[in-house]
């Protein structure tokens, strides 16, 4: 089975290259719907969602003759659970149906599925259709797109501020898109953006607070305790916090260890699993922020922490607040 990315076929759509049956799987929901987009933009398309289409409703969809012959899209988004609903006569039907489109009828089946089952309908979908892949992108391949798609609108970022906002983003195409529009607009009549500018429109999710809050707390930032705060008022347990703070320690102790063997950086980087720019960046800036010493008495204060909670059940919170606190101004 040959796949086609579904972000490589927005750059070159040519609907004309693609059989009548599409099936397209992945968790990037985004360019599913770009595609979609795409797509009525030059056919008459016809939408369904799986849980509220009947089997009855498609037959009579899929069989519907144009006056004209013109050429006509049918979508299903969220096929598994149209599936989901299909007798086992029915299901037979739908197997036999598939096999008999042909243009100027187009079948587009949309599921979440991060991997393509291999039972039916799935099995014989595989073999009749073109199946497009749409999954998220790398944190290589997200970094470069928030890049290029600055640099087409004409702005100017620097390389620590594009990497600051590209952490607020979390790989998430669907909040990055959002946010850079708003970004975008705010800066209309700017050539520059600047992390101020960042600071006052971009607004992170929860996941991306917590590692804002960890470059700042590395860099001694007193905001890091507020940050730390309000990560808890949001349902962040201090244990998760810290496990981040210790996995980010270990990560620069053992790139500090390597670079003083006289291992470049590069392959220091690759020998401890760190490959995306944003993470090479923060392991980085840890190391500028904070020297061996500091690291390593920091560690120790993590562990006497974790003691005071875990063994003599001090109340986590408020032990992990006075952490903070020590650590930003120690």
């Amino acid at each position: 089975m040959s796949e086609l990315k579904v972000q490589q076929l927005l750059k070159e759509f040519d609907l004309n290259k693609l059989k009548p049956v599409i099936f397209i799987y992945g968790n990037e929901d985004v360019t599913k719907n770009l595609f979609i987009e795409k797509v009525k933009s030059v056919l008459a398309t016809t939408v369904f969602w799986g849980d509220e289409l009947d089997f009855k409703t498609f037959l009579n969809e899929i069989g519907t003759k144009s006056l004209f012959a013109t050429e006509r899209v049918i979508v299903v988004r969220q096929f598994e659970d149209f599936v989901e609903n299909l007798k086992k006569e029915e299901l037979k039907i739908f197997l036999e149906t598939l096999k008999k489109i042909t243009l100027p009828k187009r079948l587009i089946l949309i599921t979440s599925f991060e991997k393509i089952p291999s039972s039916e309908p799935y099995k014989t979908l595989v073999s009749l259709a073109d199946v497009l892949v749409s999954n998220k992108l790398s944190s290589t391949g997200f970094y470069t797109s928030i890049k290029n798609k600055l640099q087409r609108e004409g702005k100017v970022i620097s390389e620590e501020n594009l990497q600051y906002l590209v952490s607020l983003l979390n790989n998430d195409l669907t909040l990055a898109k959002n946010e850079i529009e708003k970004l975008l607009l705010y800066t209309a009549d700017k050539k520059e953006i600047t992390k101020e500018d960042i600071d006052a429109v971009v607004t992170p999710k929860f996941e991306e607070n917590v590692f804002v809050f960890l470059n700042n707390f590395f860099k001694k930032d007193k905001i890091a305790l507020k940050q730390a705060i309000n990560l808890i008022e949001n349902g962040a347990h201090p244990f998760e916090i810290q496990s981040l703070i210790l996995s980010q320690l270990e990560k620069a102790l053992y790139v500090k260890s390597l670079l003083d063997e006289g291992i470049p950086i590069e392959e220091a980087f690759s020998k401890v699993g760190i490959t995306a720019p944003i993470q090479k960046s923060n392991i980085s800036n840890i190391l500028k922020s904070r020297n061996e010493t500091e690291l390593q008495n920091l560690l120790k204060s993590l562990y006497s922490l974790e003691l005071q909670q875990k063994v003599f059940y001090q109340d986590p919170t408020e032990k992990f607040t006075e952490f903070i606190i020590k650590s930003l101004v120690g």
